[in-house]
């Protein structure tokens, strides 16, 4: 009797041992499961708190849990959503691009739109394209609200508003423009419209960029675009050398006549001043001349003379046989003033003998 008493002391004692650990057991999980709803943020995120299907705040302020930690309560009560509003997201489009040969392939002139897509330009050529759209999350209220995977969500629809918009687009412009320059006036097109159907849908993205990876005609047409490019290419490249040129020969010439136009000027008004200053001492001399002919007349003859005499550097006279019977041989020593006594003055004829000869 007294073993079986002890028995079932051991029991009740192993029993009360068992409850007191599972009461700090279970403890520990409801402590656990309180705070698994305490969510880390990362830099590049914001969180949002679905509690019970409903987004908690009542301001975007409220709404939107910047980075760091984020308490809320254990699902199934609350749901933190994070969204990576940071992030850039790339969504490649390649519905409407040509299907890639083998090098021992020959392209076929034909296009199967089941297995390759395609654009129709504005003159009803056929061109295949690729382009990679860069978009990230604006709103990220607008976005969980939209959808509860935005991510996936916004990838597909960004793809399927990018083939409809890529085809509308390319019916504004002609194959040449798609091909040359109107190509990035192409990728601006197609931008701006996603953006507005996205702004319309209220998906709370922006589309930061769309480049285009690959814009070309079919493959058996490929060839015959390239010359005709290369061609476009070489007119483009000439027309700006012409006009490299002509920026450099226009100015030139501008500044050659300007110099000559200027060199022409002082000519004039040097010539005019000369021919001025000329006729008014002739008619200095014509009123002299007027009042006095002789003493006028015998001033400009000593004057000659002068000048005949400076300009002389030797000179020998010979009478003619006819006026004497002998001649008188004169030499002249002149052509340059000699200066004595403070004043310049011509040197006087020298004679120098006479001549016996008849």
């Amino acid at each position: 009797m007294k073993k079986n008493k002890k028995h079932v002391k051991s029991l009740y004692k192993t029993i009360n041992d068992f409850m007191a650990l599972l009461k700090i057991f279970m403890a520990f999980v409801f402590i656990g499961y309180f705070f698994s709803g305490v969510t880390v943020v990362n830099p590049d995120e914001v969180a949002l708190i679905i509690r019970m299907g409903k987004l908690c705040g009542e301001t975007a302020a409220e709404q939107i849990h910047l980075p760091g930690w984020v308490p809320a309560l254990p699902k199934p009560f609350d749901e933190v959503i994070k969204v990576p509003v940071m992030q850039v997201r790339e969504v490649r489009v390649s519905e409407l691009a040509a299907i890639k040969l083998a090098d021992d392939q020959v392209a076929s002139n034909t296009i199967d739109p089941v297995s390759e897509g395609y654009c129709i330009s504005g003159d009803e050529n056929i061109c295949q394209a690729v382009v990679l759209i860069k978009y990230k999350i604006s709103d990220p209220v607008k976005a969980v609200l939209g959808s509860s995977d935005p991510i996936r969500f916004f990838d597909s629809i960004i793809n399927d508003l990018a083939v409809s918009e890529m085809t509308k687009a390319a019916a504004q412009f002609s194959i040449d423009g798609l091909l040359t320059v109107d190509k990035s006036d192409f990728a601006v097109a197609v931008k701006n419209e996603i953006q507005s159907k996205a702004d319309k849908m209220q998906l709370g993205l922006t589309i930061l960029e769309t480049e285009i990876e690959e814009l070309a005609p079919p493959n058996y047409l490929k060839e015959s675009f390239e010359v005709v490019n290369s061609a476009f290419i070489d007119r483009k490249n000439f027309i700006n050398n012409a006009k490299s040129i002509r920026e450099e020969k226009i100015p030139r010439a501008k500044s050659n006549a300007y110099t000559y136009i200027s060199e022409a000027q002082s000519y004039y008004e040097a010539t005019l001043a000369k021919a001025e200053g000329e006729a008014g001492r002739f008619l200095k001399m014509l009123k002299a001349y007027n009042e006095n002919p002789v003493e006028v007349r015998a001033e400009m003859l000593e004057n000659t003379r002068k000048t005949v005499l400076k300009n002389i550097k030797s000179l020998v006279l010979y009478p003619s046989s006819e006026n004497s019977k002998a001649a008188v041989k004169t030499v002249i020593n002149g052509g340059q003033n000699v200066r004595q006594g403070g004043q310049d003055y011509l040197p006087q004829p020298t004679f120098d003998g006479y001549s016996d000869e008849y």
